[in-house]
């Protein structure tokens, strides 16, 4: 009886080609779902640092001041030891050169005095705000974002300067000085901030490096 060839397989030459070819294929798109990948990141940063800086205006709205305040005086704003100078969000503190002087106001520790946070202002009133109701017009009525402030894609904290908030007419504040540029902003892919705490509103330059950040003041 006759009895047929069983198939063989793929050939040591054939099964070369085929890991060849998927090698350059890895090779190829690798960078390319890299680059997709982190543009994903930095238009996300750039989302978030844009809403949270919609919803420190929308406090501003609703209670006549801005979230600068670690206590509060009867519900309102507090004292001015009270003040605070940086809110802050989850996350690490990012990097910088920490002998910098420009840079010291962003890289303070949550713990530290003039320290707040971005929760506590925008989403729990964990300061205790007076709330608004129909008796009183101006009051805390967030939450101001819809979802949990977390870190940024790179797992740093978006860090918001709000002690410089001047509502004041003009460049200068009432003392004369040119007013301080006011951001959310995130240290972007590097994880090293670069952009000055006290930067005038004045400069054309606006942040620094890979740094992402939507400009309040």
């Amino acid at each position: 009886m006759h009895r047929g060839t069983a198939p063989s397989g793929f050939t040591l030459i054939e099964l070369t080609i085929v890991l060849a070819v998927i090698v350059t294929l890895a090779l190829v798109l690798t960078p390319s779902i890299a680059n997709i990948i982190q543009d994903s990141r930095v238009a996300r940063a750039n989302s978030d640092c844009k809403q949270i800086a919609n919803a420190v205006v929308q406090f501003y709205k609703d209670t006549g001041f801005f979230p600068q305040w670690a206590r509060t005086l009867d519900g309102g704003p507090g004292e001015a030891a009270d003040r605070l100078t940086l809110v802050v969000g989850p996350g690490n503190t990012p990097q910088g050169r920490l002998t910098d002087p420009a840079l010291q106001g962003w890289l303070v520790q949550p713990a530290e005095r003039g320290v707040g946070s971005l929760a506590d202002q925008l989403m729990s009133n964990g300061i205790g705000y007076l709330m608004r109701s129909p008796s009183v017009p101006l009051g805390w009525n967030g939450p101001y974002l819809s979802s949990p402030i977390g870190a940024d894609p790179w797992n740093n904290r978006y860090m918001a300067n709000v002690g410089l908030l001047d509502t004041s007419q003009g460049v200068q504040t009432a003392s004369g000085a040119v007013k301080s540029a006011v951001w959310v902003i995130s240290a972007g892919p590097d994880g090293v901030l670069q952009t000055p705490f006290n930067l005038p509103v004045t400069r054309v330059q606006t942040q620094l490096g890979d740094d992402i950040g939507f400009r309040i003041q």
